[in-house]
């Protein structure tokens, strides 16, 4: 019987490992090695086999190993076997031992959540990476999703290649408008769903990492109104003179705000970076709720940037019962005799 307990992991000719097999256990793992070693790449691949995507870079041939021509990454967790191959000329992936022809039936199979440096840009940066991260979570708590926001993005490309074409078949027009309606309602429907207990959990854990009593509140702020149709005739002349789309999911956004005040303008650099934690930490909670089981914690080198104060509350929010990936160049005091560490370098992990 496949070891629920057990996270098992192949990595073949990805990134810097020619071919790297480990059995990581329940508990938090701590990988040391120095840079350039393939420390990072060990996460990247459980994450490739989560979205299918990098969170590195955008060209996937860049996974592939020095002077090779394809990759293969493989997962099994439980009942659940997974495995990813990509080259030239396509990506197979193959779910239980058989193919899959849709990334739907595969994406979020093996839930996931993701901890980097650059996450204060959840607060500070622009609504397109808060829109991600938001669908993100939904799709990992509702499979449905996907679909219906993949459709969406279809169905937008499509209009606005007609609004840049002149929009004069008007057939085609409220045709691809109808299209977006109701794909886009379907969307806001489920992010003003997930809204509220994603505030919750946020706050909840904005006050166990920093101590303090301030609330932080995640506000939606949607383009579709669920109380009435979109009025797709007071953009229509905007809409013909930027070309463009001017309602709907792809500019929805949400609002952080501490004491009612923004925390992207006006929150301090620790406040931001312990909301961005606290929004990763709320995002596997939320998964958590719905799936039965912790997402695997992919956590990448986050731990300079936090003063010891939130590094120890950090620690302490980490579950027990979860698989915990850590990365870092060497040992800075956070792992205990229960914790695992391994020392990495090229096709190698090894117990340290």
């Amino acid at each position: 019987m496949p070891d629920p307990a057990t996270l098992h992991l192949r990595l073949f000719q990805f990134r810097c490992h020619e071919e790297l097999r480990v059995e990581l256990p329940v508990g938090r793992h701590f990988f040391f090695g120095s840079n350039g070693q393939g420390k990072t790449s060990l996460l990247e691949a459980v994450y490739f086999l989560s979205r299918l995507r990098s969170f590195r870079t955008a060209q996937t041939r860049e996974l592939v190993c020095w002077q090779r021509d394809c990759f293969r990454v493989e997962a099994k967790l439980g009942e659940t076997a997974l495995a990813a191959t990509w080259s030239p000329t396509g990506r197979e992936l193959v779910l239980d031992g058989k193919p899959v022809a849709s990334a739907v039936d595969f994406w979020g199979q093996l839930a996931t959540v993701l901890f980097i440096g650059e996450d204060r840009e959840l607060v500070t940066g622009s609504g397109a990476g808060r829109r991600n991260w938001v669908d993100g979570l939904i799709a990992q708590r509702e499979p449905g999703y996907l679909a219906t926001a993949q459709q969406y993005a279809r169905a937008l490309k499509q209009r606005n290649a007609w609004l840049r074409q002149g929009g004069e078949d008007r057939r085609v027009g409220e045709s691809l408008t109808q299209l977006v309606t109701e794909h886009g309602l379907a969307m806001t429907r489920a992010r003003r769903a997930i809204t509220e207990p994603l505030s919750l959990a946020v706050s909840e854990a904005v006050r166990a990492l920093s101590g303090e009593r301030d609330t932080v509140t995640l506000r939606y702020r949607s383009s579709f109104s669920l109380d009435a149709a979109p009025d797709w005739a007071s953009v229509a002349a905007g809409e013909q003179r930027f070309q463009a789309t001017l309602l709907g999911p792809h500019r929805d956004d949400w609002i952080l705000e501490r004491n009612g005040k923004s925390l992207g303008k006006f929150g301090s650099e620790g406040q931001q970076r312990t909301t961005a934690l606290a929004l990763r930490l709320a995002e596997a909670q939320l998964i958590r709720e719905r799936r039965g089981q912790w997402p695997v914690f992919l956590m990448d080198d986050v731990a300079p940037q936090l003063d010891e104060n939130r590094q120890a509350a950090l620690r302490a929010l980490l579950p027990a019962e979860a698989f915990i990936l850590i990365t870092a160049p060497e040992d800075r005091g956070w792992t205990t005799p229960q914790d695992f560490r391994w020392m990495v370098s090229p096709s190698k992990a090894e117990a340290a």
